[in-house]
């Protein structure tokens, strides 16, 4: 069971947001392009480097860590650098290794974890997909957190 809502972007982008360099990224969502799951796929850009979506949720306490994964590849013929992070906000802020890749055509998966060293207690996680190619659309799909 993934942690994140709407991972698969079926209904749309419901749960994500702009977050970092908001003013900067667009985002929306696509069908008919070659979805790795279901119909549809979120494309994502940027005006500046680093321009991010993101969904943050709850996790219950008694979790020792969190994983997460996305599919994400180019739009076309070009190459897309990004990089996928899992953060603890709260009770105690802290990252996990982020994920950093460099994405072609083809689909590319990608993971990345952070432990929690206060297992017992709830938290709120934020997933987030940085763009760093300026003017150039990251496709994502399947974003699970676990």
């Amino acid at each position: 069971m993934s942690f994140l809502l709407n991972p698969s972007f079926e209904e749309g982008s419901t749960g994500w947001s702009r977050v970092n360099v908001e003013h900067a990224v667009s985002y929306k969502i696509l069908g008919g392009v070659g979805a790795r799951s279901g119909e549809n796929v979120l494309s994502v850009s940027t005006t500046e480097p680093s321009g991010s979506i993101a969904q943050d949720v709850n996790v219950p306490g008694g979790v020792a860590s969190v994983s997460c994964f996305a599919w994400v590849r180019a739009k076309n013929n070009t190459q897309v650098e990004g990089t996928l992070a899992l953060w603890q906000l709260s009770p105690s802020p802290q990252r996990g290794m982020p994920a950093r890749f460099t994405v072609g055509p083809q689909w590319q998966l990608v993971t990345c974890t952070v432990g929690f060293s206060n297992i017992g207690a709830s938290k709120r996680i934020r997933a987030e997909i940085y763009v760093g190619t300026v003017n150039q659309d990251l496709y994502v799909d399947s974003v699970n957190a676990f």
